[in-house]
């Protein structure tokens, strides 16, 4: 079964701060090679829910691809190849308990014009819980290959206060190899990737929320 996009999907968790915006808001920056993606999203559920679903999401991430593709990757269109610039055939992943290396296999599609078959591309999992009850979840590339030269992401979950609403954010930083830089303008990274950042982001936050109205 073809797993799409599930590494820069998954893979784009970065070091963040809380914005002051209380809004929900994506912007993306290309500076130094390097396109620099922000994503906040506010979220009305408790602490608890909140981190339950982070939670679910780092455990499918490395265990259980298909059930994420229910929940936390749905409305992506990833399993669709005809009008896709890029494509990011991710079949598997596996993580290491002992390394904390997350480890995603799959092809790496230009449609018409080239492929790179079996492309495995291993990232650092690591999480942080602070004082003020912020979660980071961040993931970083291990090695370079000729697709990503670089890839740092964090996802935070952020609250305002204990058990009020909070937020979740999202921050990426992606550097492509020489010839997905050339090929990945600024338009076109807001088409295959961008968008998708947010609708990865919504479906963490409504998935919190549709726990806490059950809950309630």
């Amino acid at each position: 079964m073809k797993k799409l996009a599930a590494l820069l999907l998954l893979c784009c968790f970065f070091t963040l701060q809380a914005w002051s915006s209380p809004t929900d808001s994506i912007s993306t920056v290309y500076r130094d090679g390097e396109f620099i993606s922000y994503c906040q999203v506010s979220v009305n559920a408790s602490d608890s829910i909140s981190n339950a679903v982070i939670s679910k999401f780092t455990h499918q991430m490395c265990y259980d691809l298909d059930g994420l593709f229910k929940w936390g990757l749905k409305g992506m269109r990833l399993d669709d190849g005809k009008t896709e610039l890029l494509l990011f055939d991710f079949k598997t992943t596996t993580y290491n308990k002992k390394t904390s290396v997350l480890r995603a296999m799959g092809d790496v599609i230009v449609p018409g014009f080239t492929t790179i078959p079996n492309l495995y591309i291993d990232s650092k999992l690591s999480q942080k819980t602070y004082s003020t009850g912020r979660r980071d979840v961040r993931l970083d590339l291990y090695s370079a290959n000729t697709f990503l030269k670089k890839m740092v992401g964090v996802c935070s979950y952020i609250p305002k206060g204990k058990n009020k609403s909070a937020y979740y954010v999202l921050e990426t930083h992606i550097r492509f190899g020489w010839f997905f830089d050339m090929f990945v303008t600024q338009k076109r990274y807001k088409h295959i990737l961008e968008w998708r950042l947010k609708k990865l982001v919504h479906n963490v936050k409504e998935e919190s929320e549709k726990r806490q109205r059950a809950l309630n």
